[in-house]
């Protein structure tokens, strides 16, 4: 079968326009990936920075992710983690927090500042949690915090009681000492955390797990 010149172009225009779905498509498609992966902070509709996927791995654009990438900082089991595996705050210059330090603050405030004191401060009784942990590494904040410990100054003998059975503070202790030692590093100022970002579904099941 032949055409002519007029049936020679139609045929080109016709597969011309054949084609153009299929690459408005795959254009569409790109571009609703590219929106997936980082929203436009001016759609009303948009996840707010630090939101979550509904996969948990990947995270909207997120100030304490990318900060935390900056740092060196893996997010591991639900929370990031420093090089030595240890529990790692990140905190931005806004004071947008990770959900371990928000967590954290709230635990703390709930169930340790009747004896350490608001914001990790310390009381008369016992001590600023705030200082302990320039020193003190994680292994023995766990120790001490489940097994307890006792000490003796000036002629007064002070006891920390353990808390190894108690859920409320064990199930959360890595929260709490994230906290703490994000006070300890100077990065996070007295008060409630600016904002935060999502809890992610590992460190949600992790909780369940624990408390149920």
């Amino acid at each position: 079968m032949t055409f002519g010149a007029a049936g020679a172009a139609a045929a080109t225009e016709q597969t011309k326009a054949e084609n153009v779905p299929a690459t408005a498509s795959a254009a569409k498609l790109m571009q609703v990936a590219e929106n997936a992966a980082a929203p436009n902070p001016d759609d009303p509709n948009a996840p707010p920075p630090g939101s979550r996927k509904k996969d948990g791995d990947a995270v909207y654009p997120n100030p304490v992710s990318e900060l935390a990438k900056k740092e060196g900082y893996k997010f591991e089991d639900g929370r990031y983690r420093n090089k030595d595996g240890d529990p790692q705050p990140v905190v931005t210059d806004k004071y947008m927090v990770d959900w371990g330090t928000w967590n954290g603050f709230r635990r703390y405030h709930d169930a340790c500042h009747v004896c350490h004191g608001p914001n990790a401060l310390g009381s008369s009784f016992a001590p600023a949690l705030a200082d302990s942990l320039k020193t003190m590494d994680y292994a023995t904040f766990l120790a001490t915090v489940s097994g307890g410990k006792r000490e003796s100054k000036g002629g007064t003998e002070f006891v920390m009681p353990s808390f190894g059975e108690d859920k409320n503070i064990m199930c959360y202790i890595d929260d709490i000492y994230t906290y703490i030692k994000a006070r300890s590093l100077g990065i996070m100022p007295p008060g409630r955390p600016a904002d935060r970002e999502d809890i992610s579904p590992e460190a949600r099941k992790a909780a369940d797990d624990c408390t149920g």
